[in-house]
């Protein structure tokens, strides 16, 4: 029978048992790229990468301190580790939206798509911005509850309507010809 030594057998255990393991964000370093995780048994991992989506299009999102989080570690080797997965937890609770794909913000902002209803939502706390070199167009009718400033011209194809007064066809009344000037729109 051929038998491995005992030491052997628990060195293997703890190999497999270092491959993914489960702990919480201790820190990041944003700049770096990398964050250290607290296995929750005393130990800490070294700094390492956390998942992200890089290729054609790259998406970056740090971990946040406490965040519930998967290691994997290739062979068990620390040095090859990297936050693979987080959990829900009560500190980070999910959004439980059905069928919307969203992303919170920490600051309370939610960017959200229902693809049942075809809905595009942002609701943010402060200000938005668009900046677009190319320029912008919107393929839709646009309704604007506030008041709207331009910087540039403001141009229309059809007709401008103010108040319900055309620009395009009103009309001014008792104009006298020469340098007298007209009322305001009719």
């Amino acid at each position: 029978m051929n038998r491995r030594p005992k030491s052997a057998g628990a060195d293997t255990d703890r190999a497999i048992g270092r491959l993914v393991r489960e702990g919480a964000i201790a820190s990041v370093d944003r700049e770096a790229g990398k964050a250290v995780v607290d296995f929750g048994d005393g130990s800490l991992s070294p700094p390492i990468d956390w998942n992200m989506q890089v290729g054609d299009t790259t998406i970056w999102m740090p971990p946040t301190v406490g965040q519930q989080v998967s290691v994997v570690s290739p062979e068990g080797d620390d040095e090859r580790a990297y936050i693979d997965a987080s959990f829900p937890s009560s500190q980070f609770a999910p959004l439980f939206m059905g069928a919307t794909v969203a992303i919170r913000f920490k600051d309370g902002a939610l960017i959200s798509y229902d693809p049942e209803s075809h809905a595009l939502d942002f609701q943010l706390p402060g200000t938005a911005t668009i900046t677009a070199a190319g320029g912008l167009t919107i393929g839709a009718d646009v309704a604007v509850q506030g008041d709207l400033t331009s910087t540039g011209t403001i141009s229309a194809d059809v007709d401008v309507v103010g108040a319900g007064k055309s620009l395009k066809t009103h009309r001014h009344t008792n104009v006298q010809a020469g340098s007298a000037v007209s009322g305001p729109p009719q």
